[in-house]
């Protein structure tokens, strides 16, 4: 059919055609009416001459089947596909809005560059799309601006999944398609390779290229000539193009755009990663430089007793903005304020002692006091008394009360007064008898005429510390890891959160490995960190990223702007 005949065609008997969105080289995109669902449609017709060869129709109901399948905010949904006659069509979420292709033309028109936290942005949602994909064998191949639906929301949305496949080596007898897609073509591609994940994390190199200078890295009168640039060509100089730029955005082009794919981000939630570190950096006025390509130094003199897993860390975002500005408070000071005067020393707290309020994560019960087993030679002493006795009496009147006598003024002496008159044990005590005192009362004045206690405690055993968490969920944003998997070479973390959602933008989580100390992990830390806002579970890293001194993956809650919500909001978990 010719292009008038189909606005107002019912497509399948189902689908009203409205009006022409655009066209290509491999196919026409129209919007209709869904009058089933009551709701707009996009429409993609696959030209007519395409749909002749028996091998593109086998294509076809491979791939738009496994492009169905596909479930992410970042790629436009499948509604449908089938064929009407002998053209093929899908039917697709309709998004209102414009093509990164058409901003980018806008802005170039205007003489104005696309700001860099945009940029970014929209580079990560794109790399957090194929991320996804490729974690469920699907290659893009064609990702380019012409690809990338921004809609008026201001999501970024990636079009065309598979249909590069779908096409074959059809799509080079379009006119003009070939040209689309050399200007984004990874050199392996143009060398007739067989393109793996990897290729597509080149074309995301080049369309961040161009988001940021207003223009491809390579361009030339043919695509041959084009395809040749990007196998054997430098990359331009960014720096040239678009002065100002920060060196770490720099590094992050010139990785993924790197010639020999081993060299490049070897996942897109890598590249995502960077940029978005990147980001949070940038808008926190920390050192761009710093990315998920440069791991910064280590703090020179760590904490011994920071750890990954129960981190005390700051207490507070005040805290927080004071250990950034170097200042140098005593460890006391991390959760309490300092008094004014020192504190007497406390007697020792009771087995179910409270937990700061920052420590919530682990409940510590403290021992007692360890010096002398409690009241343990009283008890020896009576029981080696008692036999004198017997033998006293059968021995003689005289000899009984020798015994008894001194039985009174010893136990009495060992025993302060327990039981009889208060002050007269306390004047009468023998000089050793104090360090007796001691181990009952576990504490003593050192003033000889202060009454002792009024009672004695009873003998119990000594509390064994208890450091088992809390059984209940915690109450607060709290983030935990449930388990680690690894699935190939993914790994594949199950969490849950507590007290809040995760979400970009808003708060989110933090997720790194134990190589980083927490107080490193969010902002105004150095990182590498990666920031998450789901979908669970979280499979951002892969085999590839764990440092060699990594055991553990950690996650914390992190606020909007990219500080940690607190060090101990998360925990940590062995790697596989």
């Amino acid at each position: 059919m010719s292009q008038p005949s189909w606005i107002g065609y019912h497509l399948g008997g189902r689908y009203i055609i409205e009006e022409l969105l655009g066209q290509g080289g491999m196919s026409t995109v129209y919007r209709a009416t869904d009058p089933n669902l009551r709701r707009p449609v996009a429409v993609k017709l696959i030209h007519p001459h395409l749909s002749s060869n028996a091998e593109f129709v086998r294509r076809f109901e491979e791939e738009a089947a496994a492009v169905a399948q596909l479930n992410h905010p970042n790629i436009i949904k499948v509604f449908d596909f089938n064929h009407d006659g002998d053209t093929y069509y899908m039917v697709l979420e309709y998004v209102p809005g414009e093509t990164l292709q058409d901003r980018l033309k806008r802005l170039n028109e205007a003489g104005r560059r696309m700001p860099l936290s945009e940029v970014t942005d929209i580079t990560a949602s794109i790399c957090d799309a194929v991320d996804y994909a490729h974690r469920r064998g699907m290659i893009h191949r064609d990702i380019k601006p012409a690809n990338v639906m921004l809609s008026t929301q201001g999501r970024a949305i990636l079009m065309d999944f598979g249909v590069a496949k779908i096409l074959g080596g059809e799509q080079h007898t379009a006119t003009g398609a070939v040209i689309g897609t050399a200007l984004y073509m990874s050199p392996e591609q143009a060398r007739g390779e067989r393109p793996d994940e990897r290729a597509d994390i080149y074309s995301l190199g080049v369309m961040l290229f161009e988001m940021i200078s207003g223009r491809p890295p390579f361009e030339a009168d043919s695509a041959m000539t084009t395809m040749m640039m990007h196998v054997s060509d430098p990359v331009p100089d960014l720096s040239e193009l678009a002065p100002g730029i920060p060196p770490g955005l720099k590094a992050i082009v010139e990785k993924a755009l790197a010639k020999n794919r081993e060299d490049r981000f070897q996942t897109a939630a890598q590249m995502a990663a960077a940029l978005r570190n990147l980001e949070a950096q940038l808008r926190g006025g920390a050192e761009a430089g710093a990315t998920m390509l440069e791991q910064p130094e280590a703090p020179s003199a760590p904490s011994p007793e920071g750890t990954f897993i129960e981190q005390p860390g700051v207490a507070s975002e005040a805290a927080f903005a004071e250990t950034a500005a170097g200042s140098a408070a005593a460890p006391e000071q991390t959760f309490v304020e300092a008094a004014e005067a020192p504190a007497p020393v406390p007697p020792s707290p009771p087995a179910d002692a409270t937990r700061s309020p920052q420590a919530t994560r682990q409940r510590v019960v403290a021992p007692a006091r360890p010096e002398v087993e409690p009241a343990a030679a009283p008890a020896r002493a009576g029981k080696g008394g008692l036999p004198l006795v017997l033998i006293g009496i059968g021995g003689g009147v005289l000899a009984l009360v020798v015994l008894i006598g001194g039985f009174v003024i010893f136990g009495s002496g060992l025993l302060g007064g327990g039981g009889g008159n208060e002050e007269g044990a306390s004047n009468n005590a023998p000089e050793g008898g104090g360090e007796v005192i001691e181990a009952v009362a576990l504490q003593e004045t050192s003033t000889p005429t202060e009454a002792p206690p009024t009672e004695t405690p009873p003998p119990t055993e000594t509390p064994t510390p208890d450091f088992t968490p809390t059984p209940t969920d915690p109450a607060g944003p709290y983030v935990r890891i449930n388990n680690i998997t690894l699935e190939g070479n993914q790994y594949v973390v199950d969490y849950e959160t507590f007290g809040f959602t995760e979400q970009l933008p808003g708060m989110h989580i933090h997720f790194f490995f134990d190589t980083v100390p927490v107080e490193q992990a969010g902002l105004p830390g150095g990182g590498p960190w990666y920031v998450y806002g789901g979908p669970r579970p979280f499979s951002g890293y892969g085999v590839g990223d764990r440092p060699a001194a990594a055991t553990q993956m950690c996650a914390r809650v992190a606020n909007p702007d990219h500080t940690l919500y607190a060090s101990d909001s998360g925990n940590c978990v062995e790697l596989p």
